[in-house]
């Protein structure tokens, strides 16, 4: 082998191992990644709509959004706890409106919220809409009841679709306009012990991803984020999320392998600032999951269908499902707690 030819092994080899320790570190796709973040001004004096906002991974986002100059509109149903986060941003009604309305309400009032949330700011419009409202699972399938099932799918894939259908004549009348759909990795592939949660984001990135090759050829455009497991929620603000009947708390906030809320906020807003069609946004296992089941689904149905069942019975008895002890472990293997 000539030395030219040598030459371009080594760098081939040496190309694969930095790709290969990029990804073992990553806490996110590596497209995204490798955009970097956001420029300094990509939202200063824009316009950031956020549902879900009075708390959480949206109050995280506001947070984030006012940083870097944005004026916001915040919505939730909980007004009281909406005029909270805008105090606590220290906003005035010049950079921040809190737009209060029940996601699962009739479609008339989601027009209405859109047509405040277009006219807001002396008529500037929406720049970015922030689908962040939403609620997780943890039950398994067979004890899920209907009313829960109905609820998760109306709040997780109905609710933003109307909403966006709402908003879509706007935002093509003025002819700009970001809709950024905090989707869910569970999107991509199958979550033991959150069938509903699963089938709710998967009905979410069925349509947006759709929606965004129906507007191509337009200025108005699609990013879907797709996060694994973010640690929001705390021992005094524990999460809430829905069990077999209804809301229950949820305690297992503190898993190494959840996605620190702050890096997640600045990895969708570059996300949405760079113009990606799709991100991934997770830590391992579950970003390596992903992979897998990408690349290899054979390999990737083969894994899950080993330790789905013990994950489901984690999350099911209030343990943590994303150990990579658990994914190590297989259907053989133990369960780390919470």
């Amino acid at each position: 082998m000539g030395q030219a030819a040598l030459a371009i092994v080594g760098a081939t080899v040496a190309f694969c191992a930095y790709k290969a320790l990029r990804l073992a570190l990553a806490d996110a796709d590596l497209h995204l990644l490798g955009l970097g973040k956001h420029k300094r001004a990509a939202f200063e004096g824009k316009v950031v709509w956020i549902t879900g906002a009075s708390q959480g991974l949206g109050a995280i986002l506001a947070k984030y959004f006012a940083g870097f100059g944005a004026r916001l509109i915040l919505s939730s149903r909980d007004a009281s706890k909406l005029q909270g986060v805008k105090a606590s941003l220290g906003l005035g009604d010049d950079r921040c409106l809190v737009l209060p309305f029940d996601l699962l309400g009739p479609y008339a009032a989601l027009e209405e919220a859109a047509k405040k949330a277009d006219a807001a700011f002396g008529g500037a419009g929406i720049d970015y809409l922030v689908h962040n409202a939403g609620a997780s699972q943890h039950a398994i399938a067979a004890e899920t009841s209907s009313d829960v099932t109905d609820e998760l799918m109306q709040l997780n894939a109905i609710g933003p679709i109307k909403l966006t259908r709402a908003v879509l004549p706007l935002m093509l009348a003025r002819d700009k306009g970001r809709l950024v759909v905090i989707g869910s990795m569970s999107s991509k592939l199958p979550s033991p012990g959150q069938a509903v949660y699963c089938a709710a984001k998967m009905a979410l990135y069925g349509y947006f991803s759709t929606l965004a090759t129906e507007l191509a050829d337009t200025n108005v455009h699609v990013t879907i984020c797709c996060p694994g497991p973010v640690a929001t929620g705390s021992a005094e603000t524990p999460r809430v999320v829905y069990g077999p009947n209804g809301r229950i708390v949820q305690n297992n906030t503190g898993s190494s392998n959840r996605h620190d809320p702050a890096r997640t906020a600045e990895l969708i807003a570059s996300a949405a600032a760079h113009g990606v069609d799709e991100a991934w946004i997770a830590r391992h296992p579950v970003l390596a999951v992903g992979y897998i089941f990408q690349l290899v689904p054979l390999l990737g149905w083969h894994l899950l269908k080993r330790v789905g069942p013990k994950r489901a019975r984690a999350i099911k008895e209030g343990k943590d499902a994303y150990a990579m002890k658990l994914m190590a472990g297989g259907a053989k293997g133990g369960v780390a707690s919470s």
